[in-house]
């Protein structure tokens, strides 16, 4: 990105190429027809509302003309507010921006905290996304990404992404995607800027931002972190999960421990998700200990298992509706202890608090974790008692589990989000000799099954497997 008007070094230098432009902003209506590279249910002329966690320094807007327009600020606990107008021609002075015509434009507001108070502070009016992105540091070198990206080549953005170390810009540039989301890291080598940038895959929408600059004309700076108060996750979509690792047949029980249905899958199979809201728990919720507040809002949703046939899936071998995040959890291993957390964790926005509890619930046993920009991986290895090993990664700001691979001897599940790819850390399966019982042994098997339905009343094990 151009430094923006606080590195005057480099102001001097692009200023020789842009001097003889003038700003120009169509005094027309935008055409209300979304452009095909864009999301096509975009909400034009609606607000979308950036809650600030950072901010610091200097943001004196200035228009591809270099002249000053005004000096505005927020600060934290206040907001940024984004207003589509439409879709224009790119201004003929943002020539150095790789993104092209037709290019959004937007009303924005800053609004700053003044003692608990909401108090606006100024509008631009129907500036260019690439206008916002050069004066709030949103974008790297020539890519300007700013609020909105275009959704229709994703390989094509990544390209444009990491071709950005050049010039004066060179510095370290990585891309991480997930299901919802992909992330554009900027570490310049000087280490002058510093920039993340999430979007949302589907909509192009700016969903988190932090991005500094410290310059040597002002060591003080420029900061900004903020995140989209509007996102929230799609419960109208159905959410698949590719099956890769799956052995031992498995009994479902209800909260009263009455038998439900028996379920297997295979390589190949699926488990579907179709989330149906946000509900308190179960009343009947009463094993183990819960590690999330009682008062806590959780996911509910319908599960299907599917078989992989010869020709194609098989079932569902079990269907399931409206049922709660925590029930599916034990039922599938999908978490240890108190930390039951399943297909969506609870208290995602509060990653301090995911990782007390998880410490907390690992008892006996260790706990490890890997983050990401954009996940959380959460290992889980008891120590004593049953044999379990759980690897569970989750996307940040969703909540939403992107990857499974656990084990309760002799139950093992691993299985992915579809589009998302797993990272090579195998487990290992149960030795030969730990598999599902042979015939002679049934008997004691079906000993040992009476016996944890009784013992996992005070634990939070409620497995029952063949």
């Amino acid at each position: 990105m151009k430094k923006k008007s606080l590195v005057l070094s480099i102001l001097t230098f692009t200023l020789a190429f842009q001097t003889i432009f003038l700003v120009s902003i169509p005094n027309v209506s935008a055409n209300q027809e979304i452009p095909e590279e864009f999301y096509q249910t975009l909400a034009l002329n609606s607000t979308y509302v950036y809650n600030v966690t950072q901010f610091g320094g200097d943001l004196n807007w200035i228009g591809f003309n270099w002249a000053s327009k005004y000096n505005t600020t927020t600060n934290i606990g206040g907001q940024i507010s984004v207003n589509f107008t439409g879709f224009y021609d790119k201004d003929p002075g943002d020539m150095f921006n790789l993104f092209g015509s037709p290019m959004s434009y937007m009303d924005i507001e800053f609004i700053e905290n003044q003692a608990g108070m909401l108090v606006s502070n100024h509008t631009f009016s129907n500036v260019s996304n690439g206008e916002a992105a050069f004066n709030t540091l949103l974008g790297y070198n020539a890519f300007q990404s700013g609020f909105l990206v275009p959704i229709n080549n994703l390989t094509k953005l990544k390209e444009q992404a990491l071709a950005q170390d050049t010039g004066f810009m060179t510095g370290d540039i990585s891309v991480e995607e997930t299901y919802s989301f992909i992330s554009f890291d900027f570490k310049q080598d000087s280490g002058a800027q510093n920039t993340t940038l999430v979007y949302e895959k589907q909509s192009g929408l700016l969903v988190w931002a932090r991005t500094k600059m410290i310059p040597i004309t002002n060591p003080l700076g420029y900061t900004l972190e903020m995140f989209l108060t509007n996102f929230t996750l799609d419960f109208d979509e159905l959410y698949v999960y590719n099956v890769s690792k799956f052995e031992s047949a498995v009994f479902w029980y209800d909260w009263d421990y009455s038998y439900i249905d028996t379920w297997t899958s295979n390589p190949g199979g699926l488990v579907t998700v179709n989330f149906t809201d946000y509900y308190m728990k179960d009343p009947g919720e009463l094993l183990g200990t819960d590690a999330f507040p009682s008062d806590l809002k959780r996911a509910w949703f319908d599960i299907e298992v599917f078989y992989d046939g010869y020709f194609g899936p098989i079932g569902p071998i079990i269907s399931l509706n409206n049922i709660s995040n925590r029930e599916a959890a034990i039922q599938m291993v999908i978490g240890f202890g108190g930390l039951q957390s399943g297909y969506m964790v609870p208290s995602i926005d509060n990653i301090t608090f995911i990782k007390e509890i998880a410490l907390a619930a690992a008892n006996p046993g260790e706990v490890t974790f890997d983050e990401t920009d954009l996940t959380i991986k959460i290992s889980y290895e008891q120590v004593g008692g049953f044999e379990q090993k759980t690897h569970l990664i989750y996307e940040k700001r969703t909540g939403l589990l992107l990857w499974v691979n656990t084990l309760l001897n002799p139950y093992v599940l691993e299985m992915s989000i579809n589009g998302y790819s797993p990272p090579e850390t195998p487990l290992p399966p149960p030795a030969p000799e730990e598999s599902i019982p042979s015939f002679p042994t049934l008997l004691f098997g079906i000993i040992i099954i009476g016996t944890l339905i009784l013992v996992t009343t005070k634990t939070s094990k409620k497995l029952k497997f063949i």
